[in-house]
């Protein structure tokens, strides 16, 4: 499975290559400026045509007897002659990208229309047109499209197809008392076939409407889509319905919302699968009575073109270089690698040359590596607690229970800009980001700066107050180690106190986790919970661990902290100074001199077997080795193991 993070930059990719082809704010403006005069210059057509109707109408009534028979065919049957005018096409699912952008409208008849009809609308459209605005529009007809074609004189240059239809095309059969009657076509009836793909446009229009447009990434995805279509001529079959409702289909049935990027990689992959392929499952067409297969007009060859393409097009994306399906410039990374100035030492103990630092650059006291790796390891461990403790932490630690406002959003769909507020004392502050969270986080740096408080944390950590740790509103948390005597013995107050960071881990004086030590000299050790104080945004557990028959407790933030610090305690009164000698169950070997010295140092690091190699630099070959590691009735001679 791909990480966010992979799924996030190609995100960021198909979001900016659907800015590059997402039609211009002027482009949008004029399409809807010329959609709208010609719709209402339609009704204006059809307010004219009823009026020219009924004048014909009352004339003839005064000569026509009420009993006399009328043809079926001029039958008045009530209503207005053009019922209305619907969008369709790239207009009415809200599709349009640069350099393609067709605009299409159905004009619906009460009768079957004709070439007559056709005329009529088109001597008058315009007319209504000069009443409604000063631009200039062409208007002609075309009936083999049996269509209204209407294009502007200005920029951009836009045409709109009006294409005549009417219910009746479809229903060719109708029933009259009983039985099943044809109706009489008109002699000059226009196209049936182009009326019928009029009336199948409007029901996927609405289809399209109640179905994908309230699927996230989905028009996003289809635009994408559709500029690969005009860009690869392998795509181009696939253009239009079919495409449609592959991506309603691969998107609507996964369980989430989908990012771009990922809704994009699925529609790929249900392509890559072979549903196109003979054999499949087709492509149902959901508008239709009988069962259709949206992709019976493809050929097999170019449905083995299609998959073929998908297939690549994934194996792209899979390897990061969706930049390539996008015909686009790989995008710079959003978050650039953070080189560390210090060294990294392996396990051997030999440095890694290419990361060591020159000599020179270092403190000319500081020459012990020993040294070196505590500022190193002090340096990650203060930058990690700048990033867990942010402003908007602090903030609610000093003042919490504040009500964050969302003010505004603006800004397109790949790049909103939030404004949020917060109120503080009758202060209302306010801070804009990319995110909620971000824009949160921007407000609470301004409450801080106008409260007084520094924004760099480890600043706060050394400048605060004696009284401001003691309301808990710092960084610091003081844990004081009590240890007491079990049975018999009289408690015991630790007169050192322990200051623990509680952004980042407690470490022992040799770098290690307090509680893996203690383990290592005293194995099955229990942890017990002694208390829990504090709200919902200011808890503090208390852990206790009995050691030797003294119990020892340490408080903190959380239950790991506790337990660090109740360890901490417990090595620091049992394990430090003189006690150490004292509490040791196993007889340390004595140290010969030479080379015996260093053989049994060496055995030591060995039998223990916990992964570390033998450190051989002579601060290390000296040192008496950590109790309960070396097995009883083993001694060694020049380096050798040999059991007794």
């Amino acid at each position: 499975m791909r990480s966010i993070r992979s799924f996030a930059n190609d995100d960021r990719h198909v979001m900016v290559k659907h800015s590059t082809i997402y039609p211009s704010p002027e482009e949008l403006e004029a399409v809807q400026n010329m959609v709208s005069t010609v719709e209402c210059a339609l009704k204006h057509v059809s307010d004219w045509l009823d009026e020219t109707n009924k004048g014909t109408k009352t004339e003839s009534e005064t000569e026509v007897k009420k009993d006399e028979a009328v043809d079926t065919y001029s039958k008045d049957q009530g209503g207005r002659t053009l019922c209305g005018v619907m969008r369709i096409g790239l207009v009415a699912k809200g599709l349009l990208i640069k350099d393609d952008m067709d605009l299409e409208l159905v004009l619906m008849c009460k009768d079957k229309p004709t070439e007559t009809l056709l005329n009529t609308v088109k001597d008058n459209l315009p007319i209504q047109i000069q009443k409604l605005t000063e631009e200039k529009y062409q208007v002609e007809q075309c009936v083999d499209e049996a269509s209204i074609i209407i294009r502007n004189t200005k920029e951009p240059t836009l045409t709109l197809k009006v294409i005549l239809t009417s219910p009746l095309i479809r229903d060719e059969l109708e029933k009259k008392d009983g039985e099943k009657v044809v109706m009489k076509d008109p002699p000059d009836l226009l196209d049936r076939q182009k009326c019928l793909n009029a009336l199948a446009s409007l029901r996927h229009a609405k289809w399209f409407q109640a179905r994908a447009n309230g699927l996230k990434s989905c028009v996003i995805v289809l635009r994408i889509l559709r500029d690969l279509c005009n860009r690869v001529p392998t795509w181009a079959p696939l253009k239009g319905w079919p495409l449609e409702l592959i991506c309603e289909k691969s998107i609507g049935t996964c369980n989430r919302p989908l990012g771009a990027g990922e809704a994009l990689r699925r529609v790929m992959e249900c392509l890559a699968s072979g549903i196109l392929l003979p054999g499949g499952p087709g492509l149902h067409d959901p508008c239709e009575r009988d069962p259709t297969d949206a992709l019976s007009y493809m050929t097999i060859q170019q449905k083995e073109d299609i998959t073929h393409s998908a297939q690549h097009a994934l194996r792209l994306s899979a390897f990061g270089q969706i930049y390539k399906v996008l015909e686009m410039d790989p995008l710079p990374s959003s978050k650039p690698f953070q080189k560390y100035s210090w060294s990294v030492t392996d396990k051997e103990g030999a440095g890694s040359s290419a990361l060591k630092r020159p000599f020179e650059d270092g403190l000319g006291d500081d020459k012990d590596p020993n040294k070196k790796m505590k500022r190193n390891l002090r340096k990650i461990l203060d930058s990690k607690a700048i990033d867990l403790m942010n402003a908007l932490m602090r903030l609610n630690q000093i003042r919490p229970g504040l009500q964050y406002k969302l003010l505004s959003q603006s800004g397109p769909v790949h790049a909103p800009v939030f404004t949020m507020s917060v109120d503080v004392d009758g202060t209302t502050y306010e801070a804009s980001g990319p995110s909620k969270k971000t824009a949160k986080l921007h407000v609470a740096v301004k409450v801080l700066q106008a409260m007084g408080y520094p924004t760099g944390f480890d600043a706060d950590i050394e400048c605060m107050s004696s009284d401001e740790k003691s309301d808990n509103e710092g960084k610091n948390e003081t844990v004081s180690s009590n240890s007491s005597n079990n049975t018999g013995n009289s408690t015991t107050e630790t007169s050192s106190t322990l200051e623990v960071r509680t952004q980042g881990p407690i470490l022992t004086a040799s770098g290690k986790n307090p509680v893996m030590e203690l383990n290592e000299k005293r194995r099955g050790l229990k942890y017990e919970l002694i208390s829990e104080t504090g709200g919902s945004h200011d808890k503090r557990f208390v852990m206790e661990v009995e050691v030797d028959g003294q119990k020892f407790r340490g408080a903190g933030p959380n239950k790991k902290v506790a337990k660090a610090s109740a360890a901490l305690a417990a090595l620091e009164k049992l394990f430090s100074g003189p006690n150490a000698a004292n509490n040791k169950k196993k007889k340390i070997i004595p140290q010969a001199k030479g080379v015996v010295n260093t053989a049994v140092s060496a055995a030591v690091q060995a039998v223990r077997g916990r992964g570390r190699g033998t450190l051989t630099r002579g601060a290390f070959v000296g040192a008496t080795a950590a109790p309960g590691y070396i097995a009883p009735g083993l001694y060694t001679v020049s380096g050798n193991i040999t059991r007794v």
